[in-house]
């Protein structure tokens, strides 16, 4: 990113090799064992839930049951997996992605065409979801709008407890993009 470049910021094109076995393991955590958490709170009151929840226990529940013995294997392999991302994070402290594979989406969309392939809301979060299974401190900084003006951002991920750096990093890409109101709010600030 030419924007941390000129602010000494040294940026080299890096792909951690964990990244799809974090993705299933947070499938695994939040889909599958949130869903089974969730459909214990929502009990009885089914008929209650937004659209948004709706949608996500049915994705929750196209999967079996979680087992005990698979919870206790996932747990483990997060750890292994979390030691493999550390130990290539010693490199690359500092890792820039997409927030989703499309720009902000409107409230209540869950499904769009990526490349001519449908794709739902969870899938386009992905970016997010390796960061949140792995427990690093993440944040985002919106630097571009897409052509229809919705925001787009850039995701600063750091390795455990390091959220001073994200935050830091993030300032810097802030510092560079600023924050600017959507074209609706800005033509409604001026009228």
């Amino acid at each position: 990113m030419d924007s941390l470049r000129r602010q000494g910021f040294k940026v080299t094109p890096f792909r951690p090799r964990t990244l799809e076995l974090a993705r299933k393991l947070w499938w695994t955590f939040f889909v599958r064992c949130g869903g089974m958490f969730v459909d214990q709170l929502v009990k009885g009151s089914e008929d209650k839930l937004s659209p948004a929840l709706t949608g996500f226990l049915e994705i929750a529940h196209a999967e079996p049951p979680l087992s005990a013995t698979e919870l206790l294997n996932a747990w483990a392999e997060s750890d292994i997996i979390r030691g493999k991302m550390l130990e290539e994070m010693k490199q690359f402290p500092v890792l820039l992605c997409p927030v989703c594979s499309i720009p902000a989406f409107k409230h209540g969309e869950r499904k769009w065409k990526v490349e001519g392939v449908d794709v739902d809301y969870l899938d386009v979060m992905r970016y997010t979801q390796w960061f949140n299974t792995l427990g690093a401190p993440a944040a985002v900084v919106p630097v571009g709008r897409s052509p229809e003006g919705l925001p787009i951002g850039v995701q600063i991920a750091a390795r455990p407890y390091e959220d001073e750096i994200a935050l830091g990093v993030a300032a810097a890409i802030d510092r560079e993009f600023g924050y600017t109101a959507p074209p609706e709010l800005a033509a409604a600030a001026k009228g």
